[in-house]
């Protein structure tokens, strides 16, 4: 009953916020109107512009809202007292809103923007009626938006003259984004100037902008379409259409912005080193301090641009990348100067301004979280990393994690996981011959080990594990790793108890026995999103492993030790295993934000083994995962918890779906709130498990689909964000539970609380 007068007092509070953010009445100044809402309507070709597109054009807009209409910062700053000297009114104004006077010149304004933004989008008919409607102390703004007729392209012409930018525009006119009956867009329009600038920068046309190109629209015939024309801008510097070579190289290694604008004396203290031998063609220096922070072999494989070669947009942007991808330095300036040859040639001087990072330092992470069962975990984590170890940019990380689960009940049982995972990234590949071909894609070669000891009431489980692999970029957006080889040797104990439990499930037994795993695996990584931009954005990440494959040509050759053949005393694993984590971000404003997630994975042994390894299987729940259990809790399938076999659950399958919804929102500064939505489960695919409720069948997995929502709030500081999230069961496939109603949400063996470091996804 606490919990429910708890979320009802939530209700309450938010209801008063929403009464006072109401009844602003008291608070406006005379003959004033609070604006209570725009609404745009589209009328004639309904079809022809969404409403959506015009709000951003709107020069007024109500207070904001942060949740089911609820103007909470609105409502705080009513409720303010109204003491000009007490701190709670000080307070509670400073984080509060306003209320928004309705200016009727701002309708004016708004209605302007929205005739231009459709002018650009072709429409060049456009109407705009405006209402306001006003009822008490408020205003409600209704725009009524008719777009009418469309311009669109007739025909696409070029007039540009004969010289080498005008030869290679029209020579790359295959690819213009103007199409005859296009619209005649303004945003289109400059699209393609935005396209013939990258184009001609990488044709080593350095001066040309966008700007030096423009359109004339010829519009008389009056049958809706216009005859337009490419030409040169009028006024334009002729040093936009010559082609420039590089002439000088200079690299500042170790830059200091600060010391640079005040010592005069900042330059002739510097130290040079010759990176190349100076030649007609140019020369390439490098300056530092005190000593170079990167060998010279190093600045030589990462500077792609060299003195003698033709000036290129994309080779510039991929030459920030490398740099940036070095993790060594802070911040990295690109800059070009433009000068003259003897013969009046045109050249530029390329220079490098790179400020160094902090070499070393230490990383940390928590996590924890309250489960119904009164299992509390806690999942501390530390690294220290070098990012400079070899004067190479060879990033050592250091890397130790547990995770503790204690019992607080009258069994007082606790398990514990400790690893240590050392790894050195190279940035390039070792292979000569590969290096040289994909020099621009920020190339690294990765070594990495772990050591894990997990003692369990049942089990006691040591792993060590190397691995060798690639990762390279292909595009800012794509990147690709491949790791030819995973070698994980795995030594388990169980205890007489536990031994005696599992010795007549063969299909279980197995998953706790000695084996080894040797194979290769890869990913595929693509992303847009910008942390520091809020704009809609995707993550994709694709994982195949697989193991076994190899060692298999071999058997005649192995020993069969009754579980499988064998090599070193164990025997080896043999599966294939795939996963896709899916995630999209949406912003509708500043305030509040989407967040969606769909993942799906699947392994499957064969040949040498029976189930898949341990330390390859799925597992839901947790601070990542379905929120109303807590990790290892859930599944698979209907199978309730298993208290008999296991101390502490250690529910686990071969195959995984979730999805997951999270609705997030700025209450004020730094605080955060979210609502969330889960579903998901995990299964079995091996129907000799004996173990009919947790094998995944077409016909009824929906079925067994759990379902949990859920509150959670963050403290988000920009470098680190703190999160406590409250997970509340609304489905449990497990015996006996199904849907839950709505009360029995709050109660404490159907919720579960989560305490984390970073977003969830």
């Amino acid at each position: 009953m606490g919990s429910v007068r708890f979320y009802f007092g939530v209700l309450l509070v938010a209801a008063c916020m929403g009464f006072m953010s109401c009844s602003s009445a008291s608070l406006l100044p005379r003959d004033t109107h609070r604006l209570a809402s725009n609404k745009v309507k589209i009328e004639g070709r309904t079809h022809a512009v969404k409403a959506s597109e015009l709000v951003p054009y709107l020069k007024q807009n109500p207070n904001k809202s942060i949740l089911f209409g609820i103007r909470f910062h609105l409502g705080m700053y009513l409720a303010a007292p109204p003491c000009d000297s007490c701190w709670l009114g000080k307070a509670m104004r400073t984080l509060g809103e306003a209320p928004v006077l309705f200016d009727p010149a701002l309708v004016e304004q708004s209605n302007s923007n929205i005739v231009q933004y459709l002018r650009n989008c072709g429409y060049y008919n456009v109407q705009v009626h405006d209402t306001v409607i006003y009822k008490r102390h408020k205003a409600k703004v209704i725009y009524r938006v008719t777009p009418n007729s469309l311009m669109r392209i007739g025909s696409l012409r070029y007039a540009l003259g004969n010289d080498s930018l005008a030869r290679a525009v029209v020579a790359d006119s295959a690819n213009c984004l103007l199409k005859p009956n296009d619209e005649l867009s303004v945003e289109m329009m400059n699209n393609e100037r935005e396209r013939l600038e990258t184009l001609l920068h990488d044709k080593a046309f350095y001066s040309f902008g966008k700007n030096q190109l423009a359109f004339v629209a010829d519009t008389l015939k009056g049958d809706g379409f216009a005859a337009l024309t490419m030409v040169k801008a009028a006024g334009r510097d002729s040093a936009a259409y010559e082609q420039y070579k590089i002439r000088h190289v200079k690299v500042y290694s170790d830059y200091d912005q600060i010391s640079a604008y005040t010592d005069s004396m900042y330059y002739e203290r510097l130290h040079s080193l010759v990176l190349q031998p100076p030649s007609e063609k140019g020369e390439m220096t490098l300056y530092y301090r005190d000593s170079p922070i990167l060998r010279n072999t190093r600045f030589l494989e990462t500077l792609h641009l060299k003195p003698g070669d033709e000036y290129n947009g994309t080779r510039v942007n991929q030459l920030y990348n490398s740099l940036t991808g070095l993790n060594v330095f802070s911040v990295v300036n690109i800059q070009f100067v433009e000068v003259r040859g003897a013969q009046g040639e045109a050249l530029v001087d390329c220079i490098v301004r790179l400020t160094p990072a902090k070499a070393q330092g230490f990383k940390f992470g928590f996590d924890a979280s309250l489960s119904s069962n009164a299992l509390f975990g806690l999942s501390p984590a530390v690294s220290y990393f070098h990012k400079n170890l070899f004067h190479g940019a060879e990033y050592l990380n250091l890397a130790f994690s547990g995770n503790f689960q204690f019992k607080f009940d009258d069994s007082k049982q606790r398990a514990t996981e400790i690893a240590a995972s050392p790894s050195l990234h190279v940035p390039r590949f070792l292979f000569p011959w590969l290096y040289k071909s994909m020099y621009f894609y920020s190339p690294h070669t990765e070594f990495l080990s772990t050591y894990s000891y997990q003692y369990r009431p049942d089990y006691t489980r040591y792993s060590v594990s190397l691995s060798f692999g690639y990762s390279w970029r292909q595009t800012s957006l794509l990147t690709y790793n491949i790791t030819p080889i995973n070698l994980n040797l795995v030594n388990v104990k169980v205890s007489p108890l536990f031994d005696y439990s599992i010795v007549y499930n063969p299909f279980l037994k197995n998953r706790y026995e000695n084996h080894f795993v040797f194979g290769p695996s890869a990913s595929v990584i693509y992303t847009d999103r910008q942390p520091d931009k809020r704009i809609n954005s995707i993550y994709l990440r694709w994982n195949v492993k697989t193991a076994g494959n190899a060692l298999s040509l071999f058997n005649k050759s192995l020993t069969n030790s009754g579980s499988g053949y064998s090599m070193f005393g164990s025997p080896y694993a043999q599966f294939v295993k795939t996963d896709l984590n899916l995630s999209y971000y949406q912003f509708f404003n500043d305030y509040v934000m989407m967040a969606y997630r769909v993942f799906g994975g699947v392994g499957r042994a064969y040949g040498n083994s029976v189930t898949m390894p341990f330390e390859e299987v799925y597992f839901s729940g947790g601070a990542y995962s379905l929120r109303g259990w807590q990790a290892r809790m859930l599944g698979p399938g209907s199978m309730p918890p298993d208290d008999t076999t296991f101390t502490i659950p250690n529910q686990i399958g071969d195959m995984k779906l979730e999805a997951n919804i999270e609705f997030r929102y700025k209450i004020f500064r730094a605080l955060e709130g979210a609502l969330f939505l889960e579903g998901g489960n995990i299964w079995l695919l091996n129907s000799a498990a004996n173990q009919t409720d947790a094998y995944f069948q077409w016909n009824r997995f929906y079925k067994e689909l759990a379902m949990n929502t859920g509150l959670g709030f963050r403290l988000n500081f920009g470098f680190l964000v703190i999160r406590l999230d409250w997970g509340l069961r609304i489905h449990d496939p497990a015996p006996g539970k199904g849907w839950i109603k709505f009360p029995e949400w709050l109660h404490r063996d159907n919720s579960a609380f989560h305490f984390g470091i970073g977003y969830p996804f």
